[in-house]
């Protein structure tokens, strides 16, 4: 996981990212042990603070906050959203259309073209790739599902 300025946006923002976060892994209906890795690791990389957390999770059980979560959000944070949205919504091994659907609406919040949320998607496998080849030269025991299908 590599510092960047998701730390830097304000608290009320850091958790907009948080919960929306939340809204995409919660999507499929249901939660594995790599979408649960994947969250918490970017809600520590965002600062989002332990007690935070606990409310935010919260909202895996309410699905229909999306609207309010994009109503005045900074462009800034639902582009970090759709990079980290992006990764944590392939990290059960594939994208569900629900999850999709949920990355459109933000990508239409933030200015993103449909192209571009491709890259992101693009990147993403790109990214899985690179992972597995460190975990193969170093003869790392890699779980199948992270493998994009």
């Amino acid at each position: 996981m590599f510092c960047d300025d998701v730390a830097n946006l304000d608290a009320s923002e850091r958790s907009r990212y948080a919960d929306l976060l939340v809204l995409i892994a919660a999507a499929d209906g249901e939660l594995v042990r790599e979408e649960i890795q994947v969250l918490e690791g970017l809600m520590g990389r965002a600062m989002v603070h332990p007690e935070a957390r606990t409310s935010i999770r919260k909202g895996l059980h309410d699905t229909h906050r999306l609207s309010n979560l994009l109503k005045n959000a900074e462009v800034q944070t639902l582009r970090f959203v759709l990079r980290d949205g992006a990764l944590l919504a392939a990290s059960d091994g594939d994208y569900d259309k629900r999850e999709v659907r949920i990355l459109k609406q933000i990508a239409k919040k933030a200015e993103i073209s449909n192209d571009e949320l491709k890259q992101i998607f693009d990147w993403v496998s790109n990214g899985w790739e690179w992972h597995q080849t460190a975990s193969s030269v170093l003869n790392l025991s890699a779980s199948e599902q992270n493998t994009l299908e």
